[in-house]
């Protein structure tokens, strides 16, 4: 029987891997690996994972951390179904897949690449500023998905909220607001999207006041860029337990984004070019000077 692993990195995408029965799955932080998880705790070689007759067992590799199914340490032993594991800091989902369920994810897979596909083509043929920004947004927070989010952008010296999507704009300046600021702050400064899957097992985030308050699950940032410049960032969050926010759904993610900072920094250049004062025509300087050549 196949299997599906699900690994949570601190504020990364989760790494989702299907693994083959007729084949073992070699676990740890060297590039070689079937699943790589560069994480310190991780070892080089941590573990593996592998299938047999009596179906799918799970041995440490001499780990410096160690490996742990469903809390507890353990050297080699058999996974029984469902389970949680743990390579030194990183929990890990582990889900037995029928031959049906296998066809299933990867069919969700390729619809969820199709949608990536409708959501650039859309955002290719906007011609009106503010409707790009608003399916910016909106295509953010279905590829991701999340109930809420908003969209800022670089002006004056600072940013403005110029989308929201289930958000009252006049609310986001009180503290009634319920999303991360921490995590817009460390994606704008980083210049790297960040990614919460588990809000509450995130040390750095899960203390926060308005964490805490919305009752987060999970939430994400992508900064907008054009090179190393800032032109903004899109934040998404969501209250209900959904499906892990993978690396295959942040590569969307980052296509759509590219794709809407591409068009808004064509049009700031334009924007720019049009407020500057226009040149003198020729023309009009021969007019001025009409009967008056030297």
């Amino acid at each position: 029987m196949n299997a599906r692993l699900l690994a949570y990195l601190p504020d990364r995408p989760a790494v989702a891997r299907l693994l083959d029965a007729a084949r073992p799955t070699l676990i740890g932080r060297a590039p070689g690996c079937d699943l790589h998880l560069e994480h310190p705790s991780v070892s080089r070689r941590h573990a593996e994972l592998r299938c047999d007759s009596g179906g799918w067992r799970l041995r440490d590799l001499d780990s410096k951390n160690g490996s742990f199914l469903d809390g507890r340490r353990v050297e080699e032993t058999a996974i029984p179904g469902h389970a949680w594991l743990r390579f030194g800091d990183v929990l890990c989902e582990f889900e037995p897949l029928s031959e049906i369920e296998a066809a299933q994810a990867a069919r969700r897979q390729a619809q969820r690449r199709e949608d990536s596909i409708v959501f650039a083509t859309r955002l290719q043929a906007q011609t009106a500023f503010p409707d790009l920004l608003q399916d910016t947004l909106r295509a953010v927070c279905e590829l991701a998905d999340c109930e809420r989010g908003f969209l800022l952008l670089a002006e004056d010296g600072g940013l403005r909220v110029r989308a929201t999507h289930a958000l009252d704009p006049a609310r986001l300046a009180g503290r009634e607001f319920s999303g991360s600021i921490g995590v817009v702050e460390r994606a704008i400064a980083e210049r790297r999207p960040v990614v919460l899957n588990e809000v509450g097992a995130d040390p750095q985030f899960a203390g926060r006041a308005s964490v805490i308050a919305g009752g987060l699950q999970a939430l994400l940032c992508l900064p907008l860029l054009d090179g190393e410049r800032v032109l903004g960032a899109v934040y998404a969050d969501s209250r209900r337990p959904g499906a892990a926010i993978t690396e295959l759904d942040m590569e969307l993610l980052q296509a759509v984004c590219e794709r809407a900072a591409l068009w808004i920094a064509a049009h700031r250049d334009a924007r720019a070019l049009a407020n500057l004062v226009a040149p003198p025509r020729w023309d009009d300087i021969l007019a001025a000077h009409a009967g008056h050549r030297g």
